[in-house]
């Protein structure tokens, strides 16, 4: 082998090397995610609410990190003589990446636009009912092209790449979630009443707190023979 072989061949196996670790970058972007339902069962025993309250969402198999707008909660109200209201004006999205930074919810209202600013209507859900709704945190939502209608342009996580002034506990954190070392959690509160027999005229008010685990996916999550829906 000349030394100009040498070369070449130095040079094609770096080619490759740099073609299959951009394969591997575009696919390293995915995560699952999902409710912490022994924390929730734990806050529904101690509130004795188990068998009154039933909480829970709908998600994918695995998300790229673009692509999570929206929380699709369902509540179901397993009461038979109390009517269950979501006070939507006192609920509030918080996570581990940014601790000090509490963000609005805002749900998704069919067939009207969304206006942040106003006071939310509190939903009702009859006695053995369940609600469906999509929610927001507010700071996501802009209006498109000057419209009136308000879009989801960012996502529900408030997790990426820390720039060079953020604190060193976050980069740390955004590292061990990265390499799949370490989960990230974010929550939702949920304040709820119960309005009807045995409560008080305005309802007793209860505190519900939703936590969400997200784990980075391996990169091989995002290879076409892996499906993203069940």
């Amino acid at each position: 082998m000349t030394e100009l072989d040498f070369v070449l061949l130095t040079v094609y196996f770096l080619c490759v090397t740099y073609v299959l670790y951009q394969m591997v970058t575009s696919f390293n972007d995915e995560f699952t995610i999902w409710l912490d339902q022994e924390y929730l069962n734990q806050q529904l025993t101690a509130l004795n609410l188990k068998d009154s309250i039933g909480i829970s969402f709908k998600f994918e198999n695995r998300y790229e990190f673009d692509k999570l707008k929206k929380l699709q909660i369902r509540i179901t109200n397993k009461s038979s003589e109390q009517a269950l209201y979501v006070d939507w004006d006192y609920c509030a999205l918080t996570d581990q990446y940014e601790p000090s930074r509490s963000r609005r919810v805002t749900r998704s209202v069919s067939g009207s636009p969304t206006d942040v600013f106003q006071r939310q209507a509190f939903s009702a859900i009859a006695p053995g009912k369940t609600l469906m709704e999509d929610l927001f945190a507010e700071d996501m939502l802009t209006r498109k092209d000057g419209g009136v209608p308000l879009q989801a342009s960012e996502t529900v996580l408030s997790f990426t790449k820390p720039n060079k002034k953020a604190s060193a506990a976050k980069k740390k954190l955004f590292q061990k979630f990265m390499s799949g070392e370490e989960l990230f959690k974010f929550e939702l509160y949920l304040v709820l009443r119960f309005v009807g027999f045995g409560s008080t005229p305005g309802g007793d008010r209860v505190s519900i707190v939703c936590r969400l685990n997200v784990r980075k996916l391996d990169w091989t999550a995002g290879l076409p023979w892996n499906p993203k829906l069940p």
